[in-house]
């Protein structure tokens, strides 16, 4: 009998003797934002409490990637204290599906590294189809049309507020609604271009009052056809150094008119236009020369040719150069 007692009181002695650890219990280990704009900023708070018998402390919170922050209520939970992990998600820079994690460093004996995980999908709440139209190639007489869709990336209709755009009155903007998306559409009169440039730039800026203010700039890039053109297009030499370099270029005119070279310059002291003639003609030769003074080295000069061409004051011509 005496010894069936010793027996029973044993396992009692043992546990009164089982020292006092703490354990780190996390509720939620997984949270998920939804859909996010690129430019938000958004923080879940994940509750951490202590189980054990023992002080708990919170060591650091470890971020998989450097878009994520953390911030812990209190590091040390006497057993049975609750305290929130916070964690803050900067979705600037991401796209599409993001999964993330963070890494709990505790003296939990068990469990000494923990981790909580997020997910969201970082969608563009307006998707151009492009942010840069182009009318190339244009003659005087040309008439262009193009669109963009603004696609909208959520449940939401985009709805327009004001379009502004920058003085073009060779470019016209009329918009309109398709089920969500916005469309823009441009219209450009090329007979109505300045008549001193060959090519430039227009933006649009559209304000948005929906899915929420914003704003969308559209940049229309023109360039027209230039009435003179060269052969070639480009020269580039790759010869020894110390020896003078010269080549041909052709100009002519695309409708056979005639056309003077007025003056020539050039980015370089090094470069020259030789063989300007003095009179007017349809096609007109001149020859570029790279001195036998330029050194040993990579170059990457212009020779700019004035024109008295209507509409093409000046011609630009590029000269690359590599001496060994």
């Amino acid at each position: 009998m005496r010894m069936a007692l010793l027996a029973l009181c044993i396992p009692a002695v043992c546990l009164a003797q089982a020292p006092a650890q703490p354990r780190l219990s996390l509720e939620v280990r997984h949270h998920d934002f939804g859909q996010l704009a690129p430019d938000a900023t958004v923080t879940h708070r994940f509750k951490a409490s202590n189980t054990g018998s023992a002080p708990l402390t919170i060591t650091s919170l470890n971020a998989s990637c450097g878009c994520t922050s953390t911030v812990v209520g209190k590091s040390v939970l006497a057993p049975g204290e609750s305290t929130e992990l916070e964690v803050t998600f900067h979705a600037e820079g991401s796209a599409g599906p993001a999964r993330k994690s963070v890494q709990v460093l505790s003296d939990d004996p068990l469990e000494p590294v923990q981790t909580l995980t997020f997910e969201a999908d970082v969608r563009p709440e307006v998707i151009p189809s492009t942010s840069l139209v182009r009318f190339e190639d244009l003659t005087r007489k040309d008439r262009r049309q193009a669109s963009v869709k603004l696609a909208s990336g959520t449940s939401q209709a985009i709805q327009l507020a004001d379009v502004a755009l920058s003085e073009a009155p060779w470019l016209g903007v009329t918009t309109r609604e398709v089920g969500r998306d916005l469309w823009v559409d441009f219209d450009l009169l090329a007979r109505r271009l300045p008549p001193d440039q060959l090519h430039g730039t227009d933006s649009v800026t559209l304000q948005l009052r929906n899915p929420r203010p914003s704003t969308v700039l559209l940049k229309v890039q023109w360039e027209l056809r230039a009435p003179v053109t060269a052969t070639p297009a480009r020269v580039a030499w790759a010869e020894p150094a110390g020896r003078e370099l010269r080549a041909p270029v052709l100009l002519r005119s695309r409708d056979h008119s005639p056309f003077r070279i007025l003056a020539a310059r050039t980015s370089s002291p090094l470069l020259q236009v030789a063989g300007i003639a003095p009179g007017s003609a349809a096609r007109q030769q001149v020859q570029l020369v790279l001195s036998a003074t330029a050194p040993a080295g990579n170059y990457e000069e212009k020779a700019f040719l004035t024109l008295d061409t209507p509409g093409h004051p000046e011609f630009e011509f590029r000269v690359a150069a590599t001496l060994r």
